[in-house]
């Protein structure tokens, strides 16, 4: 049967009516379309902050463990006598040691006077004997730092933590790790020895609290370490940084 041209454009006429989308109909969809993504976003916020803390509470995991793997490796240097200071403790001259403390001494093999802890420094001037190396800056609290003295004489444990002038030096010093490694958090140590030892006995072991506190102060993680000694070592609470001989 043939169909007149006329029919044929009516017919095409209406298909095209058909196509498309009202502005109202278009309207009425995006309202649907942000009412369900309002809903999903309700429901995946809490989901996407609760991943934030994870992974954040995962790296302050990997830091505390790197630390304590420094630690570690720090203890089994101890090869003389061991001394921990009083906690708050900023200026060790002429201070005794105790049995709980945030500042560890010791010497090492290579005869060094070694001060481990977290509560910073003052700009400090490298000396070799009587000659100045150079400065290094200030270093914040919460990092783990390492100081290296020589004694003032052989066959002492004496030496000194600052100059005539009441300023802070070292043979060396170093942090065991980048500001930002920290990822805005700091370090805290509190080292003891085992309740059994006393002044003078001998030392196998330290205990070790190690904790990563955020800006605010607030535990993020902390752990209990147990340092084991390689080298025969002593408790030592006697005096041992002393103020510089007189001319």
């Amino acid at each position: 049967m043939r169909i007149k041209k006329w029919q044929g454009r009516k017919v095409l006429g209406k298909i095209r009516t058909r196509a498309g989308t009202t502005l109202v109909e278009l309207v009425a969809a995006m309202a649907v379309f942000g009412i369900m993504m309002t809903m999903a976003v309700g429901v995946l916020s809490p989901a996407a902050k609760l991943f934030l803390r994870m992974e954040s509470l995962q790296r302050a995991e990997v830091i505390l463990d790197n630390t304590i793997q420094e630690l570690y490796g720090i203890a089994e240097e101890a090869a003389g006598y061991v001394k921990i200071y009083p906690t708050g403790t900023t200026d060790v001259t002429d201070v005794p040691g105790g049995a709980v403390g945030d500042v560890l001494e010791f010497v090492n093999p290579d005869k060094y006077v070694m001060l481990v802890s977290t509560g910073g420094c003052g700009a400090t001037e490298i000396m070799v004997g009587p000659t100045k190396l150079s400065t290094e800056g200030e270093v914040a609290e919460g990092r783990l730092l390492k100081r290296y003295y020589t004694t003032e004489s052989a066959g002492t444990d004496q030496y000194c933590y600052k100059d005539a002038a009441g300023n802070p030096v070292a043979r060396a010093l170093g942090t065991a790790f980048a500001d930002e490694y920290y990822m805005g958090n700091d370090l805290k140590i509190t080292f003891s020895f085992p309740s059994a030892v006393a002044d003078g006995d001998k030392v196998a072991y330290l205990e070790a609290h190690v904790a990563l506190c955020d800006s605010a102060g607030r535990v993020v993680v902390q752990e209990d370490a147990v340092l084991d000694l390689r080298y025969e070592a002593v408790r030592k609470d006697a005096v041992t940084a002393v103020l510089p001989a007189g001319p």
